[in-house]
C-alpha cells in the first residue's frame, strides 16, 4: 500500500541555459527519452505532497506533453541565474508546506527511494538536508520554512548552497543509494555515464548474472568500472554488495564498517536494502584528509557469498596508485575463491609510455610477463601478454571463473585503433577471451572479443 503525501513539496529546477553542455540539454535524449523526465517521473512517484517545475517556455512545452498533470511554473527572469528559480519556487508553494526539497532536472538518476528518505528527515523534524557528494554536500536540497527567508535573498547563479554552508551544523547529510546516484549531466561524458547506468550497458557487455561474484584487477578504470556497475544493478532495483581485499578510498553511498568477521551477516541483513549499494569495509583511517577503507579477508567474502547475502557481490581486488596499467606483483591480486566473473583493467594512455615505476605498477615483473625492457615503450604486444601470460593480468584466477579484459581509456586519440589490435592478437591466441572496449569516463563500451 502506498504511503500517504507528505508536507514537503518538490521543486525541479530545470530553467538553466546547459552553458556546459553546449546546447539545451533537459529535452535531448535520454535513454529513449528527454533528460529531465527521469528526475519528474522520481518525484511524481514518490510521497512529495507536491510537485513544481520552474522551467522556460520551450522545455515547459515538451515536458507537459509527457506529464499533461505536471504543475509548472515559467521563469521569465532566467537569465538572473538560479537564486530566481528558488524565489520564485517558493513563492508559488506559498503556506501550505513545511519544507521544500530542492531537485535539479539535470539529475536523472534520482529516484523516489532516495526522494522518500528526504521526506523521512523532514517527518522527523529536521530542517535541513543534502545529499553527500565525494568531497562535499549536492542537490536534492531539504530546506524548512524557517530557512525560506535565506533563500529568498538569493542573488545571481546562487543556489542553496550558501545557506547550507552558513548552517551546516543543522543539516543531515544524506548518502546517495549507489555511486552515480547524484550524477549532475553537465557535460556531453556524463550524459554518456547515465545513459549507460540506464540501459545497464556494462552489466550486459560482462553478462552479469543474479549471484555472480564479480572480481575486479589491474589498472587504469577498477574504481570507475566498480561504481558503475554497481550503479547500473541498483537503478533496476538490486541490491548490490561491495567491498575490497586491499585498500580503497571511501565511494560515496552506505558504507558499513565491522571488524568482527561473525557479525557480518546480520549487519548486512539490516542495512542492505533493494535499490542500493552497500559498501562493506573492516576498518576506516584517513589519510591526507581523506578516509580510506581496509576490505575484508577474501575467505570472509567467499562466506558471504554462500550465504548470498545480495545479488551481486562486487570486489576490487587489487590496488594500483592510481596508475593506468599494473602486472601483478609476488602477493596480488588476492582474489576470493568463489569468484564467477574475474574482470581484468589495462589503461590505454599507457601506450606508448616508458616501461618504470613512473608509468606502470611493477614495472619488474612487467618486463618478466611481456619481456618488455626497462625504459622501452609499451605496445599492443604488451598488453596481450600481460593478458594472457599465467602470472599476469588473470594470475590467480580461480577455475571455472568467467574471465573479461577491459581495455578502458577509448577516448584518447589512438587508442581505439590499438585497442582492436589488442584484441585480434588476443583472440587468435585464446578465444575464450571476453574483450571489451570502454570509455568509462563517457560511459561506452564494445565487444571486441565475444569469448567462449
Amino acid at each position: 500500500m502506498a504511503l500517504p503525501k507528505s508536507e514537503v513539496a518538490g521543486v525541479i529546477l530545470a530553467a538553466g541555459f546547459s552553458t556546459r553542455f553546449g546546447g539545451q540539454k533537459l529535452t535531448t535524449s535520454l535513454a529513449g527519452r528527454p533528460l529531465a523526465s527521469w528526475a519528474i517521473e522520481s518525484a511524481l512517484a514518490s510521497r512529495l505532497g507536491r510537485v513544481v517545475l520552474v522551467a522556460q517556455a520551450e522545455t515547459a512545452q515538451e515536458l507537459t506533453g509527457l506529464f499533461p498533470n505536471l504543475e509548472v511554473v515559467l521563469n521569465p527572469q532566467a537569465q538572473e541565474g538560479q537564486a530566481s528559480s528558488l524565489r520564485l519556487g517558493l513563492e508559488v508553494l506559498g503556506s501550505q508546506y513545511s519544507h521544500a526539497l530542492f531537485l535539479l532536472a539535470d539529475q536523472p538518476l534520482i529516484s523516489s527511494q532516495l526522494i522518500d528518505r528526504f521526506v523521512k528527515v523532514a517527518e522527523e523534524r529536521r530542517g535541513l538536508a543534502a545529499l553527500t557528494g565525494a568531497n562535499s554536500f549536492s542537490p536534492p536540497a531539504l530546506f524548512a520554512r524557517g530557512y525560506w527567508p535565506d533563500l529568498k535573498s538569493l542573488q545571481g547563479d546562487t543556489g542553496g548552497r550558501s545557506v547550507l554552508e552558513k548552517y551546516g551544523d543543522e543539516a543531515v547529510f544524506i548518502a546517495p543509494d549507489f555511486p552515480l546516484a547524484g550524477l549532475d549531466v553537465d557535460t556531453s561524458e556524463a550524459l554518456g555515464r547515465a545513459e549507460a547506468v540506464l540501459t545497464q550497458r556494462y552489466s550486459g557487455a560482462l553478462e552479469l548474472e543474479r549471484g555472480d561474484l564479480v572480481s575486479i584487477v589491474g589498472a587504469g578504470g577498477k574504481t570507475s568500472l566498480m561504481e558503475a556497475l554497481a550503479s547500473e544493478q541498483a537503478a533496476q532495483g538490486k541490491a548490490v554488495l561491495a567491498t575490497t581485499t586491499t585498500h580503497i578510498f571511501r565511494p560515496s553511498g552506505e558504507v558499513l564498517i565491522e571488524p568482527h568477521e561473525d557479525w557480518l551477516p546480520e549487519r548486512i541483513g539490516r542495512v542492505l536494502t533493494p535499490g542500493a549499494c552497500l559498501t562493506v569495509a573492516s576498518e576506516s583511517s584517513v589519510v591526507q584528509g581523506r578516509t580510506k577503507l581496509k576490505g575484508l579477508q577474501h575467505q570472509n567474502i567467499d562466506w558471504l557469498w554462500e550465504g548470498a547475502l545480495a545479488p551481486l557481490i562486487l570486489v576490487e581486488a587489487d590496488g594500483a596508485r592510481r596508475l593506468p596499467l599494473k602486472a601483478p606483483r609476488t602477493h596480488e591480486p588476492v582474489l576470493p575463491l568463489s569468484t564467477t566473473v574475474l574482470v581484468g583493467v589495462m589503461g590505454l594512455s599507457a601506450l606508448g609510455q616508458p616501461v618504470d615505476e613512473d608509468h606502470l605498477l611493477g614495472a619488474s615483473e612487467f618486463c618478466a610477463i611481456t619481456g618488455a625492457q626497462p625504459g622501452q615503450a609499451v605496445g599492443p604486444t604488451h598488453l596481450t601478454a600481460l593478458a594472457l601470460h599465467p602470472k599476469g593480468l588473470f594470475k590467480k584466477a580461480p577455475g571455472r571463473t568467467r574471465k573479461v579484459v577491459v581495455l578502458n581509456q577509448a577516448d584518447l586519440p589512438g587508442a581505439e585503433q590499438a585497442a582492436r589490435q589488442v584484441a585480434e592478437l588476443m583472440d587468435r591466441q585464446d578465444p575464450s577471451l571476453r574483450v571489451l572496449l570502454t570509455s568509462l569516463l563517457q560511459g561506452a563500451c564494445e565487444v571486441l572479443c565475444e569469448g567462449d
